[in-house]
């Protein structure tokens, strides 16, 4: 068994949610909390941006975002069996399984979502733990909370927001920050992850790397 574990973000690294995200935000939440909608011609310019900027353009105060977030998931609840796997994803993680690393996930999504959707996929029994985090904000804590709850000496988190790379800079472990989910590679580039990937086949050249 390899030291390392990988921790997976769910939203854009393993499931590719961001349309049915934004169409359910513009559809349930806007009318409901009085945000700002999400055009479709802005979603390329929304990746190369922050999470703070992002809020703050639509008129999600800090107030707002957990009842939003949790009306979000909850009616995303009812449509996991529309979202598709990011292309490819499916066969890295087999590749990783098979290498004999550990795998867990970390999401702001709901437990039960994601565990519908691993199952739907059968990708279920490729993760041994699955932690869900409320606060967006707080990955660095619930990062170090899981190594202490798993005994973990040695982990990579792969997510695809800057954010994550923030979090993993405050937990003290490193990252690979994903080129396919919500934010682009140019803007994830500026807060220096410790890997930066644009295709999940990369993620074997780095575990064959830390072998």
């Amino acid at each position: 068994m390899k030291r390392t574990t990988f921790i997976f973000d769910f939203d854009g690294t393993i499931a590719d949610s961001l349309q049915m995200g934004v169409d359910i935000y513009n559809e349930e939440i806007v009318p409901k909390f009085r945000c700002k909608k999400i055009e479709e011609k802005n979603i390329e310019i929304l990746k190369g941006t922050n999470f703070h900027e992002l809020l703050k353009d639509h008129n999600i105060s800090f107030l707002k975002l957990p009842i939003l977030l949790f009306q979000l998931k909850r009616k995303m609840a009812k449509r996991m069996d529309e979202i598709q796997l990011i292309d490819d994803i499916k066969l890295s993680l087999n590749k990783l399984h098979k290498m004999g690393y550990k795998m867990g996930v970390l999401t702001s999504n709901n437990k039960k979502n994601v565990k519908f959707f691993l199952k739907h996929y059968q990708i279920d029994d490729l993760f041994e733990f699955i932690y869900a985090e409320k606060n967006p904000l707080g990955k660095d804590r619930a990062i170090k909370k899981i190594m202490k709850l798993e005994n973990l000496n040695d982990l990579i988190y792969v997510g695809d927001e800057s954010r994550d790379i923030d979090a993993c800079k405050k937990a003290g472990v490193d990252i690979v920050s994903v080129g396919w989910g919500f934010n682009t590679i140019s803007h994830l580039k500026e807060y220096n992850p410790n890997y930066l990937i644009k295709a999940p086949s990369e993620l074997i050249e780095i575990a064959k790397s830390l072998s």
